[in-house]
């Protein structure tokens, strides 16, 4: 065999195994980065699913009007109840008031008495829902200086009977966004909290505090609507804008209209730096048709060389 047939020879079986093989490795490596991203969706939607429990306990055990007034039936138990916990917990309680069944204001505990500016709750539009309904009523009001706050209004229904008083009450909502931003501090994007209208309470990049009442990224608010529309408490999908590919999950918190959520760029994996090991597969593959080429050559002269004749 002359030396150029030599190159010839493994240049052609090297062709035969290694255009396969880069094939096949082709589909893997893809495969590898869409296992990756399936995991990571999975991933965020546990983050997401456990994030509003968290939140759904904090709202019930601190951001229930009911639970101040327990179980007393008199408006005078239940002012001291209101004044005790407006004292003993003003970061959450900035103000809590005791209505009567029209509106009238019976009560009043502001953890600032320097603030002048009042809400008249019964021409707010929580009492008249709370009102209407005969169950709790709420909605966030945003600041440009403070946190946002939850307004609410809750109707203390005696039995048999309709409401004997309301509950209403202004409370700060600057824990939840430490709790928020506790949560997220892993993120490898931006977690996050919106109320019913789209807007973010908190998160962890902490935009909110920057622009008040921020409205949450368009691929959050693509995917709850998708989870309107199909009725579930949780989605997690890819969604495709202006030529990224975005990793989205959202969970509906308990008992609330509100929606817990984790967005991150999918170029930002960081499975995708532990995928190195894919390539070095590949890479090792193709080292290794080449020593096998080398090698059929060696076996071919060995095996197919004509046998002189003595």
């Amino acid at each position: 065999m002359t030396e150029n047939n030599k190159y010839k020879f493994i240049a052609a079986v090297l062709a035969l195994f290694l255009a396969p093989f880069l094939i096949l490795s082709s589909h893997f490596i893809y495969g590898e980065s869409e296992l990756q991203k399936k995991d990571t969706l999975s991933y965020l939607e546990l983050r997401t699913n456990t994030g509003a429990g968290i939140i759904s306990d904090v709202l019930n055990l601190n951001y229930s009007l009911y639970r101040l007034a327990g179980t007393k039936p008199a408006a005078a138990a239940i002012k001291e109840e209101l004044a005790a916990r407006v004292n003993a917990n003003p970061f959450i309680y900035s103000e809590l008031a005791l209505l009567g069944p029209s509106g009238a204001e019976l009560a009043r505990f502001s953890a600032d008495k320097s603030v002048k500016s009042r809400l008249d709750y019964s021409k707010s539009q929580v009492f008249s829902e709370a009102k209407q309904t005969l169950s709790p009523a709420g909605a966030v009001e945003y600041g440009e200086y403070t946190p946002p706050a939850l307004v609410l209004a809750e109707p203390l229904i005696n039995s048999g009977s309709g409401p004997a008083f309301y509950l209403a009450g202004r409370l700060s909502l600057a824990y939840v966004g430490e709790v928020v931003r506790l949560m997220g501090r892993n993120s490898y994007g931006n977690f996050g909290l919106v109320d019913m209208g789209g807007q973010v309470i908190a998160d962890s990049m902490s935009m909110s505090i920057v622009k008040p009442g921020l409205k949450a990224p368009a691929e959050v608010v693509k995917l709850l609507s998708l989870a309107a529309e199909r009725d579930t408490p949780s989605f997690a999908s890819e969604v495709y804008f202006r030529g990224r590919v975005l990793l989205v999950s959202v969970s509906n918190v308990g008992g609330s209209k509100w929606w817990i959520y984790e967005i991150m760029d999918a170029a930002d994996l960081p499975a995708r730096k532990a995928s190195s090991w894919a390539w070095r597969v590949v890479l090792s593959g193709v080292l290794l048709i080449l020593l096998f080429s080398a090698i059929t050559y060696k076996l071919a002269l060995y095996w197919l060389k004509p046998e002189s004749k003595a």
